[in-house]
């Protein structure tokens, strides 16, 4: 089994790629979906809101995205809630997906966690800024310019991530370039030797 990290910026083409990979049959863990789920565990609501004093994660979102000291020091304890937890997860999953030839893991902040030994391959989603920033408008309309620079900027950026990454995926044009790219990533991700 090839254990695969796909990882990529807010808005750059991470979940259009997952959906794609399920079409293909190629099981996936979304960390998203994850933290989805975890959000309505007893427990995680009440560690959450012994921090945040709210379940709402619009006021949540609001209060971790930025690069200024307090928003980071916030969205790190919120990691400590669910990190372990999707940790857990991530181990149950590949136990469960052990005879698939790849596996794939979509997570934002792979790099940003520190977690690139854990895969065979790490892939990276990409665009330019400025269609990042009209898709992250595009599906929320309530965020602000201000709201979505600081939700960008909260991120390593994209050239780092690029740089970090095994693979690339270029998403600038939409689905056709996006089904292109992960065929040619698949093909040589299956024929490389370890």
């Amino acid at each position: 089994m090839k254990i695969i990290g796909l990882t990529g910026n807010i808005a750059c083409g991470k979940s259009s790629l997952a959906r794609l990979l399920i079409e293909r049959g190629i099981p996936i863990l979304d960390s998203d979906e994850v933290v989805q789920q975890l959000y309505e565990d007893k427990q995680v609501q009440s560690e959450i809101l012994e921090i945040f004093s709210s379940l709402d994660k619009q006021k949540i979102a609001s209060l971790i995205f930025g690069d200024d000291d307090e928003a980071k020091f916030r969205r790190k304890k919120l990691e400590a809630i669910l990190h372990p937890r999707i940790e857990l997860k991530f181990k149950e999953w590949l136990k469960q997906n052990q005879s698939a030839e790849l596996v794939v893991n979509v997570l934002p902040l792979l790099f940003e966690a520190g977690l690139e030994n854990r895969y065979d391959y790490i892939v990276t989603v990409y665009c330019n800024d400025k269609l990042q920033a009209s898709r992250l408008q595009a599906r929320n309309h309530e965020l602000s310019g201000a709201e979505i620079e600081k939700r960008i900027k909260s991120q390593m950026s994209q050239a780092e991530k690029i740089k970090r990454a095994d693979y690339l995926i270029e998403n600038n044009q939409g689905l056709e370039e996006l089904k292109l790219g992960l065929g040619m990533v698949l093909e040589q991700i299956r024929s490389a030797t370890d």
